[in-house]
């Protein structure tokens, strides 16, 4: 009788033993979800070791190009002894993107596409569903299938069409306040892509369509100006701000640091067009 207690303590043991050996190799640890008023949800699972702030957070529900992806990130900490302050940030089109933001108790998630943030709480029915493994193996097949390599890397081929797409818009904004033709380019050769990472090209080279549209609204002269003076607008990046006429192709040139360009430009346009 004694023996066979012996034998099934040992059992126990190795089981146990087993269990725990196993939960210490797992690559991921419990996690969390958190929900939103409209179904939206933030699946966050740590990675081991707990201690490295790493995780794989999953969004649903948001309708945003997050929605079922996992991907990597990375646990920035500011809290005190008085507040807590900490985001979850991972790579976007090249950027750093914090989805998730907590200050003390408030959790705001965040996705492209949406403006607004997304307030989150703690739903604990959801964590106790949670299966953190499921969330690493569809974090495996995304990054096996180059997914979340193609989302996270920066597309200057993409990012530069968007910006161009703006700015056509304000270009037809122009022409149609001045009855014009005119025709308006980006020198993306100027820009570099820590330039367009950071800034909104679109709205640095708009700053001379808008002066000439204004002019335009309030000057018959002025629109009869711009449509034997202004045929081409070329913008491009440089040392600082810069406007020269050549015959009819204004050469716009626009510097990170550069303020108060569309006054520059109205005065510009009064003095010499």
């Amino acid at each position: 009788m004694i023996r066979l207690r012996n034998l099934v303590a040992v059992i126990v043991a190795a089981v146990a033993l087993g269990a725990t050996t196993a939960l210490a190799a797992s690559p991921v640890e419990a996690g969390k979800v958190y929900s939103g008023p409209e179904g939206e949800e933030v699946a966050v699972v740590p990675l081991a070791p707990r201690s490295a702030k790493k995780y794989l957070l999953r969004v649903r529900g948001t309708g945003s190009e997050f929605d079922g992806k996992v991907f990597p990130y990375e646990l920035n900490d500011w809290s005190s002894r008085s507040s807590d302050r900490f985001n979850y940030t991972t790579q976007w089109h090249g950027r750093g993107y914090s989805a998730l933001v907590v200050r003390d108790q408030t959790y705001e998630l965040y996705v492209p596409g949406r403006q607004q943030e997304i307030r989150v709480t703690f739903d604990e029915k959801k964590t106790a569903a949670l299966k953190p493994e499921e969330v690493y193996a569809q974090y495996q097949k995304l990054q096996a299938d180059g997914t979340l390599t193609k989302l996270m890397a920066f597309d200057r081929k993409g990012e530069a069409a968007q910006q161009d797409k703006a700015y056509a818009e304000t270009l037809l904004e122009m022409n149609n306040a001045c009855g014009t033709a005119v025709t308006a380019a980006i020198d993306w050769n100027s820009v570099t892509d820590d330039q367009l990472k950071e800034l909104s090209i679109s709205n640095y080279c708009e700053s001379p369509l808008t002066a000439l549209k204004e002019l335009c609204k309030v000057s018959n002269v002025a629109k009869q100006t711009v449509k034997e003076k202004v045929k081409q607008v070329s913008c491009r990046f440089g040392p600082e701000l810069e406007t020269k006429l050549e015959a009819d192709r204004l050469i716009w040139t626009t510097s990170k640091d550069a303020s108060n360009q569309e006054q520059y430009a109205t005065k510009f346009f009064k003095k010499n067009l």
